[in-house]
């Protein structure tokens, strides 16, 4: 919505990582073929992951007029 300085209002910000691999997807990828625990093979988890955050409120309260 377009910022109407004369009305109260709150905000707040979500931010998406770009995806990125799983620590233990990276720990499967650096073992030798014959130490692959099962779950490197059949993975419980998916393999790529995106994390996701957001802000505290934002609150905005226009000034009083004189």
């Amino acid at each position: 919505p377009d910022f109407d300085p004369s009305r109260r209002a709150v905000y707040y910000a979500r931010v998406l990582e770009n995806p990125s691999c799983r620590f233990s997807a990276w720990l499967c990828l650096t073992l030798p073929p014959g130490e692959l625990p099962a779950e490197c093979t059949e993975p419980i988890m998916q393999a790529i992951q995106q994390e996701r955050a957001w802000t505290s409120p934002i609150w905005y309260t226009p000034a009083e007029s004189e």
